[in-house]
This record gives C-alpha cells, sequence and structure tokens, in this order.
C-alpha cells in the first residue's frame, strides 16, 4: 500500500517537472526567435559592444585560493596576452598604466584601469600611448577538460590518442530577456533552435574545429548543445560538450631515449578568430577570448594523480594560452595579405618515460655480451684461438640480439642514446678481436712485452668504455 502511494507521488511529481522543462524551453525557443533582426539584416551572435584601450592579460588558476586570476611574472607585474593598438609585443609585463605601479594592485582594480579611454602604458622597456577603440568581444569559456585515457602515445609515429570530453560555453547578453524563461533547475537543448536560419552560435558552429587534431573515431564522436540561464548573476550561457577519441600530432625529441621525457599539447582554438584587420566585410575589429575555468585545472589534476599509463609517468599538466597566426588572402584585395590571430589553449602534459623495459631487456643483455667479449683480454696473450672464438661469438651474439630488439628502436635520422650506447657496444666488442690478432704477432717477438700491453689495454679500454656510457646517458 505505502509503495503504491510512494510510486504514485514520485509519478506525479516527475511528470510534473518533465511538463515544466518542456514548457519553459519551448518558451525560450520562441523568445529567441521573436527577437527582431537588426535593420542590417545580420543576426547577433552574441557580441559584447566595447570601447576601451584593448588590454587582454594572460591569466592562471590559484589552486589555494581557488580562483583564476591575473598571470603575474616574477616582479609581480601583469604579463599581456595581446593588445588591439599600438602593436605592444604579446607575452610582455606592463609595469605601469597612468604611471599607477601595477605591481601594487589587485586584479580588480587594474580591469578598471584598463576600462578607460586613453592610457599611458609602460613596459620594462618602451612606452606606449593608447586610445580607446570600438570592437565587438566574444568572450568564450574552457568550462572543464577532461581526460578519460590517453590510449597510445606512438612515438615512431609522431602522435598520441586521447579519449577526452569537455564542455566550453559562450554568454549571449542578446538572449538575456529569452534566457529568464528557463529557472536556474533546468538546461535546454539548442538543437531544434540551431535549425532556423535566423540563429548564428559561433561556439555550436565551431565545436568540430575546437580541438585541434589529424584524426578521430567518427563513431564515438559527438557533440551536445544545450542553453543555461544562470540566475545569480542573471547570464545567458550557451553550452557545447564534444566529446570523443582524437589523434593529435606531436613533435616528439628522441635523442634522449630511451631516458627521455615528451610534452604532449593538447590545442583549443577559440571558435572566432582575433580580426583586426578591416575590410569592407568588417565594419569594426572583433576579439575572441578562450579563457579556461577552474574546473579545467581540477579536472587535469585529477587525471595526474589518478591515470592508467603503464610505458609513463606524467610528471606536470600545465594550462596557458597563446596567440596563433595565420596568414590568409585578403577578401577586399586579393593582392594583399591579412594576418588573423586565435587566442589558443594550449594543454601541455609532460611525461617520463618508464626506463625499466629498455634497462632490463636491452642495456643488460647488450652489457652482459659485451663483458663476454672483453673478459677474453683476461686470457694469455698466446692462446689465440680461446681468445678469437670468444670475442667472435660474443660478436655475433650481439649481432643476433640486436634484430630481436630492432622493433623496440624508433628509426629516425639522428641517433637516440641508445643508439649510440648500442654502436659504442659494437666497437668495444670488436677490439678484443683486433687486439688477439696484434697479439698474436707481438707474441712472436716479445711476449713478456705483449702481456705488458694486454694488461694495459683491458684497463684503459674499460676505463674509456665507463666514461663514453656515462657520456652517453647524461648528455
Amino acid at each position: 500500500m505505502y509503495f503504491f502511494k510512494f510510486t504514485t507521488l514520485f509519478l506525479i511529481f516527475f511528470l510534473k517537472n518533465v511538463y515544466l522543462y518542456g514548457d519553459e524551453c519551448q518558451n525560450f525557443i520562441k523568445s529567441v526567435l521573436e527577437i527582431p533582426i537588426p535593420q542590417e539584416g545580420m543576426v547577433t551572435d552574441g557580441q559584447q559592444s566595447k570601447n576601451d584601450i584593448g588590454i587582454f592579460f594572460h591569466t592562471e588558476y590559484d589552486f589555494k585560493k581557488n580562483i583564476i586570476k591575473i598571470k603575474r611574472d616574477i616582479n609581480n607585474y601583469p604579463i599581456l596576452k595581446f593588445s588591439l593598438t599600438n602593436n605592444i609585443p604579446s607575452d610582455t609585463s606592463i609595469t605601469l598604466i597612468n604611471n599607477i605601479d601595477l605591481s601594487e594592485k589587485s586584479d580588480k582594480e587594474i580591469d578598471e584601469l584598463v576600462d578607460t579611454k586613453k592610457a599611458i602604458i609602460q613596459t620594462k622597456k618602451d612606452t606606449f600611448e593608447v586610445k580607446s577603440i570600438e570592437y565587438d568581444h566574444y568572450p568564450f569559456e574552457l568550462v572543464f577538460f577532461e581526460i578519460n585515457a590517453i590510449d597510445e602515445i606512438k612515438t615512431k609515429e609522431g602522435e598520441f590518442v586521447v579519449d577526452y570530453v569537455f564542455q566550453a560555453q559562450h554568454e549571449r547578453p542578446d538572449w538575456i530577456e529569452a534566457g529568464r524563461e528557463i529557472t536556474k533547475f533546468y538546461i535546454c537543448s539548442l538543437d531544434e533552435l540551431l535549425e532556423s536560419d535566423r540563429i548564428l552560435s559561433p561556439l555550436t558552429s565551431a565545436a568540430t574545429y575546437i580541438l585541434k587534431q589529424v584524426g578521430y573515431d567518427q563513431d564515438k564522436s559527438f557533440n551536445i548543445n544545450e542553453q543555461y540561464y544562470f540566475e545569480p548573476d542573471d547570464k545567458t550561457y550557451t553550452t557545447v560538450s564534444p566529446e570523443g577519441i582524437a589523434t593529435i600530432k606531436s613533435d616528439f625529441d628522441l635523442k634522449k631515449f630511451p631516458f627521455d621525457s615528451q610534452t604532449l599539447r593538447i590545442t583549443l582554438r577559440a571558435p572566432e578568430d582575433i580580426q583586426l584587420n578591416l575590410s569592407d566585410l568588417i565594419s569594426k575589429p572583433y576579439v575572441s577570448t578562450f579563457t579556461p575555468l577552474a574546473n579545467t585545472y581540477l579536472y587535469l589534476n585529477k587525471y595526474k594523480n589518478d591515470n592508467y599509463l603503464k610505458e609513463w609517468k606524467i610528471v606536470d599538466i600545465r594550462v596557458s594560452n597563446s596567440l596563433a597566426s595565420d596568414d590568409y588572402v585578403s577578401f577586399s584585395d586579393n593582392s594583399k595579405f591579412e594576418t588573423v590571430l586565435n587566442d589558443n589553449i594550449n594543454i601541455d602534459i609532460e611525461v617520463e618515460r618508464n626506463t625499466n623495459y629498455f634497462i632490463f631487456k636491452i642495456i643488460i643483455p647488450v652489457f652482459l655480451i659485451l663483458s663476454i667479449a672483453w673478459s677474453v683480454m683476461w686470457i694469455p696473450p698466446n692462446q689465440v684461438e680461446s681468445r678469437l672464438t670468444t670475442s667472435i661469438v660474443a660478436l655475433l651474439a650481439l649481432i643476433a640480439y640486436n634484430f630481436v630488439f630492432n622493433e623496440d628502436i624508433p628509426k629516425l635520422s639522428y641517433l637516440t642514446s641508445l643508439d649510440r650506447y648500442i654502436l659504442l657496444s659494437y666497437l668495444f666488442c670488436a677490439i678484443p678481436t683486433f687486439l688477439t690478432i696484434y697479439f698474436s704477432r707481438l707474441t712472436k717477438k716479445d711476449y713478456n712485452i705483449a702481456l705488458s700491453v694486454n694488461k694495459k689495454s683491458r684497463l684503459i679500454g674499460l676505463v674509456i668504455y665507463a666514461l663514453s656510457t656515462t657520456l652517453i646517458f647524461s648528455a
């Protein structure tokens, strides 16, 4: 009886909420579609009109305070990401704005100084006088980036495979009234709304291109497009949540293989470019920024401490922004090029190779074979046959063993540390054979001299081999 009552109440509550959800989302869609199209005939896409000196700083995450803050140098000066005017170099530390020392100012105070009509900006080397400029700002945010697994790190092919899911969001001030139709408990799907030709969403339309990759599993990759209203800030956001399996190219440096460390870079591009070059198609500059939020750092730090990599160990994970530039032929004049910038988020995963496999399967066996070859130096010089048999058998064994582990060594245009070690082992495996032939002639002239040279040779050889090996693996 009680079970029946409980089930009935649950169904009533569930159906009521489903109804409210559908009603709210339909009202939201209706309100968006009722937004009048501007006189210019351009559909709005969530830009925010700005009129300031156009200064944007790098940001970083403070794990202790759990906040995103302006990134500063060792002297506490904020580091510039880019400037819209006067060509102030990116990644430069700004020391003064209107003679106010920025090292002593909070992030909020710095933002207030930037929101002005003109300013004198001083770096450590130069001084710039800047004036305000009208532009459209597209602030995109990376809500989180979660790595489910890094399935393969193919150093030979120069690529790695990552199983990922992330979410990006874009504030829509043009949809604020429509967003208020959604309560704080619900998120609406955008799929139906995006089918309308009156709607333009730079975030969802560019979702496939946000993650820079060379290949992906089409059957396991998809996007979820949603809309939500954040009541405390009275803001409406569009979100896209791509997930899938991506193949990403990486420029691996294998000179220290197998005692090497590599950086796996995952690059996320802002859905819109930073377009500063004015043409007939662009009335004013527009700027797209892409900022990682706190959960991006927390999710990646979680993966760092809890991953299933066997051949590699994750040493560090860093998140940073960088500007990428590309030159294109101008739309308004085919004889000119335009430089287009993009605000990229780089996730750098520093990994260190676990070397036990190479030590126990390659380096130690090669050393043992070499030890057998070098042991003939303790056989009397006049026993030529015994010395030759031992050294040649050891040399042949080294050649044969090289074919066993040959597939584990990357085939490159340059020598790795392991390549140099193997070549050194070949050389020192052949030296006893050459010395035995030399001693066979020397013993006929003076056996005592042959004994003395043999004794010195084995000592000098061991010292040279030890120094060479140390130099190879420490360089």
